[in-house]
């Protein structure tokens, strides 16, 4: 008997891993079909359409930062380039991308949960990642949607690395989770508070697996290394074109310099977060209590760790300070892990996954195909007014879907094509140039089409002042469209 022990034991792994490629598909089919209604929706949210605009253009040989500006790391723009390699106009494709990395981290999730919630656990978490996550603006493809990717996938290798004894196995983990953790970072910068989570935690092992300090600092050294190689690249690459004066303002000055929101606004964010992050919260603590219970030393410790995975993760939330909706995203990763414990204990389980699950389904309205088609009608309404030669004469878009330089092909005049970039009150003074004297050049290259609103918003005065006084002379009004709360005006240069 002893001797079919090494034939059994891959065979003894069969229905696991069958389980898990099935729990997997099953999630990645989920996803697709919570954002079937918005595929195909050229304008689900204005950051995107911009990712996807820069991505574009980087194909066609601009340089971010010093042909088309953003803040964003050059990571996320790589993303959508590679993207637009896919073919067609890109927007399903991004779309479709997206839903796929969505996917691919609630299968991270359920492999992260598995081992202390059982297998209806773990796909109840991929399950909560989903859904949660599509009522924070999440249903596209925001960067936390690609990055929580790479920092789920870290995570399998972190928890695998706490895990095991064989010291090489171990280096082997933690390099792969801070490489990992290294591409997450340069698709936003906020991941870095999760990385250095990590980093610790391997740090912490480092020490007690190389017997003290002094013997661990050679590989802790290169864990951490590991995980700025992608951000040393960038800044490499940038010095090499002569442009690591813009590339160093863009990702890691000009952040600071952006006015705060306000407090109102705020209150209202803050509110919103607790709304979504208490729930599951509770799902956490009851699952504290029952894992205290119930379980072994190793899940307490596992579950603890997740924990601190969680503080990490409500840091890198806070560390911007504007506390956009889209910022929650990274929580849902490790708040889903935390609560899965909890679905396992009966009677009990089934009705916290239920209630974590279809509570934000409740708000959803599912499925909307209404809102992706009224969202083409309205693109389609824009196209229309502006004239085809934007693709030389060049347009400004400073209010409106940064899709309609795309889908128009429309050549800039400026860097500062995100509308908020000039014409936002608190970007004043935090895009490395003066924005009066900036629309000033603008309008003395009298671009061939504006769009432009009137309608009063957060706007820096000086600017729209400038605006209202060059375009009323040399531009008339081509047509308006009422557009997600804005009234969209589309003027055409005087002969």
């Amino acid at each position: 008997m002893a001797s079919l022990a090494p034939t059994l034991k891959p065979i003894a792994r069969i229905p696991a891993m069958s389980t898990a490629v099935a729990a997997t598909l099953g999630l990645i089919a989920a996803a697709l079909l919570l954002r079937l209604p918005s595929f195909g929706d050229p304008a689900f949210h204005v950051d995107e359409e911009f990712y996807l605009l820069v991505g574009d253009r980087m194909l066609h040989g601009a340089i971010p930062y010093v042909d088309i500006w953003d803040r964003k790391p050059i990571g996320l723009f790589l993303v959508y380039a590679a993207i637009r390699l896919l073919g067609g106009d890109g927007i399903l494709q991004y779309q479709i991308v997206a839903a796929l990395f969505a996917g691919g981290t609630a299968a991270c999730i359920f492999l992260l949960s598995r081992r202390t919630a059982g297998t209806f656990g773990g796909v109840a978490a991929g399950l909560v990642y989903l859904v949660w996550i599509e009522t924070v603006e999440g249903g596209g493809g925001q960067s936390p949607v690609f990055y929580n990717l790479f920092m789920a996938m870290a995570a399998c290798c972190i928890f695998a690395a706490g895990e095991t004894r064989d010291l090489r196995r171990f280096g082997t983990l933690g390099f792969a989770a801070m490489a990992l953790t290294g591409v997450a970072i340069q698709v936003k910068y906020t991941a870095l508070f999760e990385g250095l989570y990590f980093g610790l935690l391997l740090a912490w092992w480092s020490i007690r697996r190389c017997g003290g300090l002094l013997t661990a600092i050679p590989l802790t050294a290169a864990f951490a290394l590991t995980a700025l190689v992608p951000t040393i690249a960038a800044i490499a690459v940038y010095a090499a074109l002569g442009h690591l004066d813009i590339f160093w303002y863009s990702n890691f000055v000009s952040i600071f310099h952006r006015g705060p929101a306000s407090s109102a606004e705020l209150h209202h964010r803050i509110v919103q977060m607790l709304l979504h992050v208490v729930p599951l919260l509770v799902c956490f603590l009851a699952s504290l209590c029952y894992v205290w219970r119930t379980g072994s030393r190793d899940a307490r410790s596992r579950l603890l760790l997740v924990g601190g995975w969680m503080v990490a993760a409500l840091c890198g939330f806070f560390s911007v300070g504007a506390l956009f909706f889209h910022y929650m995203l990274p929580l849902f990763v490790p708040f889903a892990v935390g609560a899965s414990p909890i679905f396992r204990q009966r009677p009990v389980g089934p009705f916290f996954a239920f209630t974590a699950i279809f509570l934000p389904l409740s708000h959803l309205s599912y499925p909307d195909f209404a809102t992706t088609r009224h969202s083409r009608d309205q693109i389609a309404e824009l196209v229309a007014l502006i004239p085809p030669q934007v693709d030389t004469g060049c347009m400004e878009l400073l209010a409106g879907p940064p899709i309609l330089y795309k889908l128009t092909n429309a050549c800039f005049v400026t860097p500062y094509i995100f509308p908020d970039h000039l014409l936002g009150a608190k970007e004043a003074g935090a895009t490395g140039t003066d924005a009066v004297a900036e629309l000033g050049r603008v309008m003395k290259a009298r671009p061939l089409a504006l769009v432009t609103d009137d309608t009063p918003r957060d706007m820096n005065m000086a600017v729209y002042r400038l605006l209202r006084a060059t375009r009323d002379a040399a531009y008339r009004r081509a047509g308006r469209v009422v557009m997600d709360g804005m009234t969209l005006d589309v003027w055409i240069r005087r002969s």
